[in-house]
């Protein structure tokens, strides 16, 4: 019994003191209180909005069954060995070629896997359009190769049938100059034929 009495005791020993210290506050509790406040800091966590939008799209590992997500990893290593295999091998051929057309595999392979390709060389307009008619020749020679050995007839002016103009004085119709986006349009001759006859009359 002497063992709860002592128990009590000194529980009651403390109540009395914090009361004391209360009541009579010398400022040696002010030590003990910034103690107190010190364990009772509250502590602030930054949580970015962002990734929280993201956890609460995952879906929570009960609903994973696990035999899916073994056959998709075991695909994608799969793939990935696949590419890897594919990458060695371009690797190994090229090994035979030069350094220059080496580059210019590299070159091909890395646009294929959605790099961007170097940008052409500037050429002279002039010198572009004799290069992209060389072209179009060869490749009209491919298609006809009896192309070259035809003579062609050269081209003499008077050879060439003079276009008729339509609506002019002397024409068949008998109509007086032409007309053009819906209006009659007379040379100056025309002009001048048809103020020589009015004078006669």
């Amino acid at each position: 019994m002497n063992t709860k009495a002592n128990g009590k005791s000194d529980d009651d020993c403390l109540f009395l003191e914090q009361v004391l210290d209360k009541l009579y506050d010398f400022g040696d509790s002010a030590n003990s209180n910034v103690a107190q406040k010190d364990h009772q800091v509250e502590v602030v966590t930054f949580q970015d909005p962002r990734k929280k939008m993201k956890t609460k799209h995952t879906p929570t590992p009960d609903k994973i069954k696990l035999p899916q997500t073994k056959d998709k990893n075991s695909e994608q290593t799969e793939e990935l060995s696949l590419e890897k295999a594919r990458l060695e091998v371009h690797r190994f051929g090229i090994t035979g070629y030069h350094k220059e057309q080496q580059r210019v595999f590299e070159q091909d392979r890395a646009i294929m896997l959605g790099a961007r390709p170097p940008k052409k060389q500037y050429v002279n307009y002039k010198i572009l359009q004799q290069q992209i008619k060389e072209k179009r020749l060869k490749d009209k020679e491919e298609v006809d190769p009896d192309l070259k050995t035809k003579k062609k007839k050269k081209n003499n002016p008077k050879d060439k049938k003079k276009p008729s103009t339509s609506g002019s004085g002397s024409g068949p119709s008998g109509q007086v100059g032409r007309f053009k986006n819906g209006m009659l349009i007379l040379s100056s001759k025309e002009i001048q034929k048809i103020k020589g006859t009015k004078g006669r009359r």
